[in-house]
């Protein structure tokens, strides 16, 4: 009910229609608030109603209520982003083994797919090629309304893109971030979820677009990711936009007083969130920029 809630309240967002306007002619507003807050669950005539209004077909939201034991694949899923965060890629895979059979979720096994092809990416399991293909072939052959539940399409691409970026080609990565970013960054979605993921392709972007040489690009890019992170209230990626932007500053021979106000503020945030390996990074290499 929490995600189906979420989903209806975006959409209806995204479309700049009110609660009473949704309502009208299908139920009260009272009852919209209620669905959208998780507490109902829409009668099926209701649901198709909603979506025809919502501009999308049923099946979207018919697929929500068809996720079982949502509590177990939620922490399922923390336990799998753990162990990512933590590059323990053989962890990860372990788990996956033991639950990659979990037939009344469909979507859970296209997410469970993605995180194993990438994992096996990771440990040099299969090559580059490989991993773009499996991740390529979840995204053409599952239902495209599946696909987008909790935006798993965005971080498939985003994926796909950070292959080609470790791989050398730069120009294939940009394509896929800068599509992500056409297609997502200009809405307003309700659930922040989202923001994190878009934030994060920003990053990935800019970086990219400096290892390319292209500096001006690259630091647009950050202070693109700076003001949306501030928005967003995400800050976990603040630090390191302001320290692409100094570098970025450095390129381009900005004034040694701007470039060390940047960096300053990096290191602000590398040490308000606690990230050690950033702030010996930023000691070492920038000392000379450093109050």
């Amino acid at each position: 009910m929490k995600y189906l809630g979420l989903e209806i309240s975006k959409l209806r967002a995204e479309l700049g229609m009110s609660q009473k306007e949704l309502a009208n002619n299908i139920c009260t507003q009272s009852t919209i608030s209620r669905i959208e807050a998780g507490e109902v669950y829409p009668a099926i005539d209701t649901l198709l109603k909603i979506a025809l209004k919502l501009q999308v077909p049923v099946e979207y939201f018919i697929e929500m209520l068809f996720h079982k034991n949502v509590l177990e694949s939620e922490q399922l899923i923390k336990e799998i982003e753990y162990h990512l965060k933590e590059h323990n890629y053989k962890k990860v895979i372990s788990i996956i083994k033991q639950n990659k059979t979990v037939s009344d979720n469909i979507w859970l096994n296209l997410y469970l797919e993605h995180i194993l092809h990438t994992a096996r990416y990771k440990l040099k399991i299969i090559g580059p090629e490989e991993c773009i293909l499996e991740l390529k072939n979840i995204l053409n052959f599952s239902n495209q309304t599946t696909i987008q539940f909790r935006f798993l399409h965005i971080k498939i691409y985003n994926t796909i893109a950070n292959v080609y970026s470790e791989t050398g080609e730069g120009k294939k990565s940009l394509y896929y971030y800068n599509k992500i970013l056409k297609e997502h960054m200009h809405k307003n979605y309700t659930d922040h979820k989202v923001y994190e993921t878009l934030i994060t392709v920003l990053f990935n972007k800019c970086k990219v677009l400096y290892d390319l040489q292209d500096f001006d690009a690259a630091l647009e890019t950050a202070n693109q990711g700076i003001q949306k992170s501030k928005e967003t209230s995400y800050v976990f990626l603040v630090g390191k936009f302001l320290y692409y932007k100094a570098q970025c500053l450095e390129k381009k021979g900005t004034s040694f007083i701007e470039i060390k106000e940047v960096y300053n503020q990096a290191l602000f945030f590398f040490e308000f969130l606690e990230l050690p390996f950033y702030i010996s990074a930023i000691k070492q290499n920038k000392q000379q920029y450093l109050d």
